[in-house]
């Protein structure tokens, strides 16, 4: 008897430990139900903020400025690339605006040769000169036409702007040319100055002032008027050079009192300096 007493004892005291228990899991229970009821929406979202923001600061911002960063990168470098093709093409278009003024420069020269080198007194060899010395630059250049084109020794020798020199030597595909501006010459040039469309006075080309840039020439009649701006030309006396090719114009007149003629500076019609195709005259 007193073992059954014992143990209904401890039933009945399990029985109310459980009770408790269960009281206050029901009383977490219930708050929590409540809890969740009248705070739940603020709670949550407080969670779903922070979690964003964790987010945002750790991931999705050190991924952006990466990919931002990369994707700058890129585009720099494509703007890069463009720059330099800008530059090439920029590059390329003024070298071929020059090619293409150089390109009408020499046809409006060979159009102008082509002009002067038309005449009856003579026939005309075309040629393109192919060498001139820069020590030597005012006395003899070098053209691509010899005497396998019929050129010979003391032709002479046009620009697109009038007389340039004569024939000096003579190879079967070249020929060497000695210009009216060198400073030694074997040879003068008989010109003659015309006064008006019915009257000329001849005369004879000396020598080339590099200081002036002109030609110094003797006139034989000292009772003639020449006058500045007169066109000068070759008279053809000596048959080497046809008649009417033009020299130059006159720039100033001194008198000579210590002997019989005039002297007369001439500003050459030709640019020395700057040609690339000339004539050689075969007097007919």
């Amino acid at each position: 008897m007193p073992k059954i007493t014992n143990r209904s004892n401890e039933t009945a005291r399990f029985n109310r430990t459980q009770k408790i228990l269960i009281f206050i899991c029901l009383i977490l229970i219930t708050f929590g139900f409540i809890t969740r009821i009248v705070g739940g929406n603020a709670a949550s979202k407080s969670g779903y903020d922070l979690f964003t923001m964790l987010r945002y600061s750790l991931i999705d911002q050190p991924t952006r400025t990466v990919v931002n960063f990369s994707e700058d990168i890129s585009n720099l470098w494509s703007v890069q690339s463009e720059n330099d093709e800008l530059r090439q093409e920029i590059a390329s278009q003024k070298l071929y605006k020059t090619e293409l003024e150089d390109t009408k420069r020499r046809l409006a020269e060979l159009e102008e040769l082509q002009k002067i080198s038309s005449n009856d007194q003579y026939d005309s060899i075309g040629a393109t000169v192919i060498a001139r010395d820069t020590q030597g630059w005012s006395n003899i250049m070098t053209i691509n036409v010899g005497s396998n084109s019929g050129i010979e020794k003391d032709m002479s020798v046009i620009n697109s702007k009038g007389l340039i020199g004569r024939v000096l030597e003579v190879h079967a595909n070249t020929s060497k040319v000695q210009l009216l501006t060198a400073e030694k010459t074997d040879s003068q040039v008989s010109i003659k100055i015309e006064l008006s469309k019915e009257k000329a006075t001849t005369g004879s080309l000396e020598k080339f002032d590099k200081t002036t840039g002109t030609f110094t020439a003797n006139i034989f009649d000292s009772t003639v008027e020449i006058k500045k701006g007169m066109s000068v030309v070759t008279s053809g006396i000596g048959g080497l050079t046809p008649s009417g090719i033009l020299v130059g114009e006159v720039k100033e007149v001194e008198k000579l009192y210590n002997a019989e003629g005039v002297e007369v500076r001439i500003k050459p019609a030709a640019d020395f300096n700057d040609f690339t195709y000339v004539s050689v005259l075969k007097v007919k």
